[in-house]
């Protein structure tokens, strides 16, 4: 074994330190509208764009993607953020804006005990984000091609901790979870299951 030196930590070390995954959220307090743009704009924003083609624009994010084609978008479900109503909404990362959606069908509690497959400690979250993958950005570079899938959930995996440091960073509380239920969410969001 190579014994290798340990370094002085920094100031992002110190920031790793503090990511948690959040379990409480007081729902007391409403998330200010600034840390909520600011969080959508560094996790999910388009940074700039680049336009190579006439109908072809690759958007520059703060997590890196497979082919730069980001194929993930964020679906949100809003509780409790200071000037957005509670619903759901589609985030647009190239313009930052929400597009809302049609409200969901029960009560917004109801639909986030079933998102989350009855995850109690989650419930209370200001705002819940859906990572929606839309294949197709990129299978039509990365068609017949196995590693095709692999890219979007790598991919689902940077969002995620862009997600968590910055969250730790604003002081938020964030988490992920994989215990959802994916057809519920389909239909709340309207979304093709394919």
């Amino acid at each position: 074994a190579i014994v290798l030196p340990h370094t002085e930590p920094t100031e992002f070390d110190a920031l790793l330190l503090r990511r948690a995954t959040c379990r409480n959220f007081d729902d007391s307090r409403v998330l200010p509208l600034p840390m909520f743009t600011r969080m959508l704009a560094r996790v999910f924003g388009a940074q700039s764009q680049v336009r190579v083609g006439p109908d072809l624009v690759f958007h520059k994010k703060n997590s890196p993607s497979g082919g730069g084609l980001h194929p993930i978008e964020a679906y949100l479900v809003v509780q409790n953020v200071d000037g957005v109503r509670p619903g759901l909404y589609r985030y647009r990362a190239d313009s930052h804006d929400l597009v809302p959606l049609p409200d969901p069908e029960r009560p917004l509690r109801d639909f986030i005990m079933e998102s989350v497959g009855q995850q109690h400690w989650f419930a209370n979250a200001h705002c819940l984000v859906a990572l929606v993958p839309r294949f197709d950005r990129t299978f039509w570079k990365y068609r017949r091609h196995a590693k095709g899938y692999r890219v979007v959930t790598l991919e689902a995996g940077h969002l995620s901790q862009t997600l968590y440091l910055s969250a730790t960073d604003l002081g938020l509380g964030a988490f992920i979870t994989g215990a959802i239920n994916e057809k519920h969410l389909e239909r709340g969001f309207g979304l093709d299951p394919i």
